[in-house]
């Protein structure tokens, strides 16, 4: 059986992620960090309804969460940005100034090579591939 979790953060700050896709209309992000030495499984995160986007393409850790009202208005005003109701801020690091403006991202964890298709188009449900899945609300 697949876990399936809602979180309030997801946290690896030992992993390196990259942006491995990005939908034709720019609404769509995928962030990937591949199985390792040290991590079992490949771990992806998918952000919908991207409007507004402030990373690098590759990260050395994630520490992902929604920004607090305070960080949102700090962020939104540096940025000259307006959030939508529905969508948030969701930050990516501790120690930097990152994130995106979307709706609540999705992560899964499988066991998948690194040039598989995303879990999300492909192999979401199949409990011999995907071990877990979960929203970061």
């Amino acid at each position: 059986m697949i876990r399936n979790e809602i979180t309030a953060e997801l946290e690896a700050p030992d992993r390196l992620f990259q942006i491995t896709h990005v939908s034709r209309t720019h609404t769509q992000l995928w962030l990937q960090a591949d199985a390792s030495s040290t991590h079992e499984y490949r771990l992806e995160v998918l952000f919908q309804d991207v409007t507004y986007l402030c990373t690098p393409f590759v990260l050395r850790g994630l520490s992902l969460r929604r920004a607090h009202p305070e960080q949102t208005r700090r962020l939104t005003g540096l940025h000259d940005l307006a959030v939508e109701p529905g969508w948030g801020v969701y930050l990516l690091s501790r120690s930097h100034d990152w994130f995106v403006v979307s709706s609540s991202p999705l992560w899964a964890e499988a066991k998948l090579s690194y040039s598989a298709e995303p879990v999300f188009w492909s192999y979401t449900g199949k409990e011999d591939i995907v071990v877990s899945m979960g929203t970061v609300k």
